[in-house]
């Protein structure tokens, strides 16, 4: 018997934190009855880097079939996602802080204007607003997954659906604890074109001993390889734009650490990203 497998539908997560845009941090498997409804359709599962394809027997039982006939009847299909980085969540834009018992749901779906959906969440990147409650589920997981996708093989399935996520923005501060950077003429942080995105500079004091800080005028987006470069320079005349480099590039923000600073002020975003410079 031969087999003749056609792409049914794929499905791809990208990520903006990433260079190349794909995340391959997941991984999604048939529930155990989607298996076997696989098994009786002629459909094929393949995990992909960055994301998995369905494909459907183009002769099944000795009869040839069409991606649009295949798809002229529904077929609700489950698939159950584990998480491989542990880091996701330094880096992803999900405003939500308790998940333990809370799992992304994700579904194809037609939005408000009756137009198919090409993703599988509600917003343009996955978010809180697809969380659900774990109890919600008609089924009982042993561990928790990290997401649950219910995908419904009907007559408007599209070929590509996609997952995309968002790199988290945090205020960046720096802050010079040395005291010969301290004493600095003028001292301002600057990016490649040599604008002053940071404000500054203020004194902070840190259990006896205090620090020159410098914090970005809005939130900046977390990079895998971030191609903004900032430096810290000296005799910084803003009118003549004349400067004396002293560090040419400063480091960049660590997503594994990040501080919630609550102050009452204007500032949308309290979540910051401390940078130590001696």
């Amino acid at each position: 018997m031969k087999y003749a497998y056609k792409v049914l539908v794929n499905v791809s997560f990208s990520h903006t934190y990433f260079s190349n845009k794909v995340f391959a941090g997941l991984v999604f498997t048939p529930s155990s009855s989607t298996q076997l409804l696989f098994l009786n359709n002629g459909l094929l599962f393949k995990q992909n880097y960055g994301g998995f394809t369905i494909a459907f027997d183009t002769n099944f039982n000795g009869e040839k079939r069409s991606r649009e006939e295949f798809i002229s009847s529904i077929i609700n299909c489950r698939f159950i996602a584990t998480l491989n980085d542990f880091n996701f969540y330094n880096y992803t834009a999900v405003a939500e802080i308790d998940i333990s018992k809370k799992v992304f749901h994700f579904y194809n779906a037609i939005d408000d204007n009756e137009v198919l959906n090409k993703s599988l969440h509600s917003g343009e990147f996955v978010s809180e607003y697809d969380l659900k409650n774990i109890a919600d589920f008609d089924e009982t997981y042993f561990v928790k997954p990290f997401a649950i996708l219910d995908l419904k093989i009907a007559p408007d399935l599209l070929e590509n659906y996609s997952l995309n996520f968002k790199a988290k923005e945090t205020i960046w501060r720096y802050i010079l604890m040395g005291e010969h950077l301290q004493s600095l003429n003028s001292p301002a942080i600057i990016d490649n074109n040599g604008k002053e995105p940071f404000d500054g500079p203020e004194y902070l004091k840190f259990s006896g001993t205090k620090g020159l800080a410098f914090r970005s005028k809005k939130a900046i987006s977390f990079s895998e390889t971030s191609v903004q470069n900032f430096q810290l320079v000296e005799n910084f005349d803003i009118e003549t734009g004349r400067y004396k480099v002293v560090m040419r590039a400063l480091p960049k923000a660590n997503p594994e650490l990040i501080t919630l600073i609550k102050e009452e002020n204007t500032i949308a975003n309290n979540n910051y990203s401390e940078i130590f410079i001696n």
